[in-house]
């Protein structure tokens, strides 16, 4: 039995609940001693709190793990370079074991993340090295968090969500192999299917683009599973905002415009999540991302 002991509050004014702060992990097994709890709700911590749990080795988003599988799937994620990539516990379950999903809907398994940051994809979020943890909406809002129904459905009309009720609430189930075999799927179709972005030049409905990449993620699943490959050398950085020598679409739907924080003209992005360290300038800085065309499938189309 897995579980999530996810800290990852970047949104505090301290950064006090970001990371394990008591965390004295040992590489010669690879787990953790945090007894720090985790911030996803009482299931995982009644986990974590029983006699014999392991906990994995990330600063924010370790697992807790319970049985005789335990040590073995979480003993490498401290070498991990990001929290869902390479190595974390996820890579080493067994096709045939399960992702539960207890009273919410598939949008919120972290492990989405998995394959774009195991293949390097262009749009690789705002970087902590320390911390090796990625903000994966600062160049891009996601489909899964814009629109968690459409990813629902999907999941569903590509027969590898089965749903049913547990209790009052709507759970679901779906087998390791077949969530990675979706997820390498589309991503191998499409590099850029979770990003959102304007479904062309003249509009900025991102609800278009979500039912669009919808549509293709399942065509491309009904030909079959494909493996991606590696489609950036790019490891992942800090996003910063642009610079003269970057390009910056004016002419975009989702442009939001120039504005001025701390003396210098920083352009934004409506299509972009807002960025951990300009949204307490408030005002459109807590409602936008910065822009970061170099990178954008939009700038690349159009």
């Amino acid at each position: 039995l897995l579980v999530p002991a996810f800290r990852d509050s970047v949104w505090d004014d301290d950064y006090s609940d970001f990371t394990n702060s008591d965390c004295e992990c040992t590489p010669s097994d690879g787990l953790c001693t945090s007894r720090q709890p985790g911030f996803q709700g009482v299931i995982a911590e009644t986990v974590r709190q029983r006699p014999g749990s392991l906990r994995s080795c990330h600063p924010t988003h370790s697992w807790i793990g319970l049985g005789k599988s335990a040590r073995r799937l979480l003993g490498r994620h401290y070498l991990s370079p990001t929290q869902c990539g390479a190595d974390n516990p996820f890579e080493l379950m067994d096709e045939s074991d399960c992702v539960l999903t207890l009273g919410v809907m598939v949008d919120r398994v972290t492990l989405w993340h998995y394959y774009e940051e195991k293949q390097m994809v262009p749009y690789m979020g705002h970087y902590w090295p320390e911390q090796r943890h990625l903000n994966n909406t600062v160049p891009g809002l996601r489909l899964q968090y814009e629109f968690p129904g459409i990813l629902q459905d999907l999941c569903k009309a590509a027969g590898i969500l089965k749903t049913g009720a547990v209790g009052k609430s709507s759970s679901g189930i779906m087998t390791v192999g077949d969530f990675k075999q979706f997820m390498g799927t589309v991503i191998a179709d499409d590099p850029y299917c979770m990003v959102l972005r304007p479904p062309d030049r003249d509009s900025d409905d991102l609800a278009v683009d979500a039912f669009r990449k919808a549509e293709r993620m399942l065509h491309a699943w009904k030909q079959g599973p494909r493996e991606p490959k590696a489609v950036s050398n790019k490891f992942p950085k800090r996003v910063e905002p642009a610079e003269s020598s970057d390009v910056v679409r004016e002419d975009c739907p989702s442009f939001a415009g120039y504005h001025h924080m701390q003396g210098k003209k920083i352009s934004l992005c409506k299509a972009n999540g807002r960025h951990p360290e300009f949204f307490r300038g408030e005002g459109v800085f807590n409602q936008y991302g910065l822009t970061t065309c170099n990178d954008c499938s939009w700038n690349m189309k159009h």
